[in-house]
């Protein structure tokens, strides 16, 4: 009894409090709140529109209304951080990092790719590749976003923005799609004069979209044709180019184009002096490589720099130009510099002993190029008379015999002497005066 009697009386409280919960309406949302949050959920986290109307009930008015709300939908989702960024935006936008650079041009083509070497394909696989069963198996791609433009292909991780390698469509640009070329079902397999590449798709659809826009891009770049004179670039007209002859003129116009310079600067150097005055004369050493160069990274502007690391027998100090630039920019971090390569000798590999980096290039904002053959370093600077000195305004343009030399030199030496005896005389007879 006493058991029934506790249950019938914790019954009887739930009931009563249910029964007063419906008078209060203090805690309670009516339709409108109900909405209103919605809205506001929505607004933060958009959710894809559904409807449910017959067919037999579209007609043009909501043709147009649903586009506005599917505008509206994926406005929401390009706005909110999280989803702007996911992959499936991006692969259902055909959209990267890279599709909105100025300069780099419009994109003909980006999507996720399954990517392989060909290199990997017998050559440092330690597995016996099996047709039809490896193709199965998925360890053996890696998934790349790739990016198709009017004259390159890049592929870069899905995540980030680092460009793995760019491949120009040169002469040497060939697709093929068919098994006996690319040995795996679905695949395309691209080469060029530098490399190949083998990529994978699920689907043969997919698969033909892609050959249909490397084909359609290589069909209209003129870096696929046969240009003249064997050259990998075609023959252009009203070029902005300028030839420098010697090392003042050039050194010159790099100092203005560092100091004009709004995001980057890249050299390329067999030979590197950090301390070389690339405008003289200067009161100062604002004109010297290694201070013109701290100068702009402390301004906010990125330096790369590409040495040649050459073995000690060459002496080209490419170790003391890095540490030196390096000491540079201590609060930017600005300055990056790389030696490559390293000179090791591995018994069955290639070696890179017998190889040295002999591009000079300095490259301003990647619109202005300085390409040739003079480096920025010790005994380039020259001017077009070709001065032995640049010590003093007087140049030496008469050339003399050796004999004629020698007896300037004897007169020299008199002239010397005499006025030694000259000085000698006042000398004593200024003695004898005081005496």
């Amino acid at each position: 009894m006493k058991c029934s009697d506790s249950t019938d009386i914790n019954y009887r409280k739930e009931k009563n409090h249910r029964y007063w919960n419906l008078f209060d309406l203090s805690g309670k949302e009516t339709n409108n709140d109900q909405s209103f949050s919605l809205n506001k959920k929505q607004e933060e986290q958009p959710c894809f529109p559904t409807r449910n109307d017959r067919v037999s009930f579209i007609n043009q008015f909501t043709i147009e209304d649903r586009c506005k709300t599917l505008q509206n939908y994926l406005n929401t989702v390009l706005k909110h951080p999280k989803f702007r960024e996911h992959i499936a935006t991006k692969e259902f936008l055909e959209v990267s990092s890279s599709s909105f650079v100025q300069g780099l041009g419009n994109s003909a083509k980006e999507g996720a790719i399954a990517k392989r070497s060909i290199d990997d394909i017998r050559g440092r696989s330690i597995f016996l590749r099996v047709p039809f069963i490896c193709d199965k198996l998925r360890c053996h791609h890696a998934e790349k976003w790739f990016v198709l433009k009017d004259s390159y292909l890049v592929y870069m991780d899905s995540d980030s923005a680092l460009i793995g390698f760019p491949m120009l469509i040169d002469k040497a640009f060939s697709i093929k799609h068919d098994y006996r070329k690319t040995s795996t079902n679905n695949g395309i397999k691209i080469k060029n004069l530098q490399r190949s590449i083998l990529n994978k798709f699920e689907k043969k659809d997919d698969r033909d979209t892609w050959f249909g826009c490397f084909i359609n891009v290589k069909s209209k770049s003129l870096f696929a044709e046969q240009n003249s004179f064997l050259s990998y670039a075609p023959r252009r007209q009203q070029q902005y180019a300028h030839w420098f002859i010697n090392g003042q003129s050039y050194m010159e116009a790099v100092a203005k184009a560092i100091l004009a310079a709004r995001e980057e600067i890249f050299i390329t150097a067999w030979f590197l002096s950090p301390e070389v005055m690339l405008i003289r004369p200067c009161d100062d050493d604002s004109m010297r490589l290694v201070d013109l160069l701290n100068k702009r990274a402390e301004e906010g502007i990125r330096v790369y720099v590409l040495l040649f690391k050459d073995p000690p027998l060459v002496g080209l100090n490419s170790r003391y130009a890095r540490l030196k630039l390096m000491a540079k920019s201590p609060t930017k971090k600005n300055i990056k510099v790389i030696r490559h390569p390293n000179h090791i000798v591995i018994p069955g590999t290639e070696s890179s002993f017998l190889f040295s980096h002999h591009e000079k290039a300095v490259v301003i904002d990647q619109r202005i190029a300085f390409i040739g053959g003079i480096d920025l370093c010790w005994g380039r600077w020259d001017t077009d008379e070709h001065r032995l000195v640049d010590l003093c305004d007087e140049n030496i343009t008469e050339l003399k015999l050796p004999n004629e030399k020698s007896d300037q030199l004897e007169e020299e030496i008199q002239k010397e002497e005499a006025a030694v005896g000259v000085t000698e005389k006042i000398a004593e007879n200024s003695i004898i005066d005081n005496s």
